[in-house]
């Protein structure tokens, strides 16, 4: 099964733990009822569902890269420099920031540094991946 397979089969698997997660905030924004008002314009109700779905899309997104990340850095630890094998300084971790088609995400991302070569070290690259599958 490839990665795009995996992907749909995911998405298929939390649809219904989506349709609940909406009936909340249904109740939440509209009340009781869940319901807008009588006259509520359907635009209106369009663009608060749009913007709710981009939140949701951003600290997915956001949670997901910071984990990711988050591994990184323990790489940083664990490993040696990939160019000549010596071991890897690490350095405080820098803001990584990114314009996603929802808004912009950051994270901080881990870095090392070998003394022996002078190369710097981003583990995150490896693993963080655009959709066009190159790193970033």
């Amino acid at each position: 099964m490839d990665k795009k397979q995996r992907a749909a089969r995911k998405a298929q698997e939390v649809r219904e733990e989506v349709r609940q997660f909406v009936e909340r905030l249904r109740r939440r924004v509209y009340g009781e009822h869940a319901c807008p008002d009588w006259g509520t314009l359907f635009s209106e109700i369009e663009e608060l569902g749009v913007q709710i779905g981009d939140s949701v899309c951003r600290e997915f997104v956001q949670q997901a890269v910071s984990g990711q990340a988050g591994a990184g850095g323990q790489r940083c630890r664990d490993e040696s420099c990939p160019a000549c094998g010596g071991p890897l300084q690490r350095r405080d971790p820098e803001p990584k920031p990114l314009l996603t088609r929802r808004g912009e995400v950051s994270w901080q991302e881990p870095q090392a540094y070998c003394t022996k070569c002078r190369k710097a070290f981003f583990p995150a690259v490896q693993g963080v991946g655009d959709s066009g599958g190159r790193p970033l």
